[in-house]
């Protein structure tokens, strides 16, 4: 059965200085842990805190704005419609540019 997920059904996961991040799919509001979406939003020059999947293959897609993800110590550049996936174990951040990112992040949780 298709479930339909709104906005107050998207609860902020958790927040730092300059980001947030918004569960947009997963067990709490699906009922099912086969996958996990998370919307990041950092404001300008904003960087959102360390990141590691150890058992999940990770995609992340840039909605808008431009920055820089450093993983595993080597720092990429980012811009909007850019594509990033990430293998098991990979540590990373996102840094925002000028303008802020937002971030669409999916993975497969681990059971």
């Amino acid at each position: 059965m298709p479930v339909i997920l709104n906005p107050e059904n998207m609860p902020t996961e958790s927040s730092g200085e300059g980001w947030t991040k918004i569960s947009l799919a997963g067990l709490a509001n699906t009922g099912t842990s086969a996958i996990a979406a998370r919307r990041w939003s950092l404001k300008s020059m904003a960087a959102g805190p360390e990141q590691r999947h150890k058992d999940a293959d990770e995609m992340l897609y840039v909605i808008s704005g431009r920055g820089a993800i450093v993983v595993n110590g080597e720092r990429l550049l980012l811009e909007q419609e850019t594509v990033l996936w990430l293998e098991p174990g990979d540590v990373y951040q996102l840094i925002a540019g000028d303008d802020g990112l937002e971030v669409l992040q999916g993975y497969a949780p681990g059971e």
